[in-house]
């Protein structure tokens, strides 16, 4: 009885495997359920104890007597409102350049910019 190899496929070493696979399906079932069970019991949280409306009516009065803060816009709306006071007076406000000004100032940074792409700076 001598066995020669062949093209064949292994039937032998297929039922092998398969039944493997099985077995490891079916320990991983149980070890499944098995955690189940016991994750459930320990992820149960305490309960946490019942806060008595005279403790949160306490709580209440205490936020309320609490000093705010003051907010960065309520400072920057008041400093808003005394700018615009004093420029209505009379007092002069910063000068604005004109447009010719303006300008000419465009002409000379756009002649900058192409002297720069004339030698391919840019």
């Amino acid at each position: 009885d001598v066995k020669l190899g062949g093209l064949g496929p292994d039937y032998e070493a297929i039922k092998e495997k398969v039944k493997k696979m099985k077995l490891q399906k079916e320990y991983s079932r149980q070890i499944k359920e098995y955690n189940m069970k016991n994750l459930t019991v320990v992820q149960r949280l305490p309960e946490k104890p019942q806060v008595s409306s005279l403790s949160r009516q306490k709580a209440l009065e205490y936020a309320k007597k609490i000093p705010r803060p003051k907010t960065f816009l309520r400072a920057q709306s008041e400093q808003e409102v005394k700018v615009l006071p004093q420029a209505a007076s009379g007092t002069s406000l910063p000068q604005l350049p004109s447009l010719q000004s303006l300008w000419n100032r465009h002409q000379k940074e756009k002649e900058v910019v192409a002297a720069f792409k004339s030698l391919h700076i840019l």
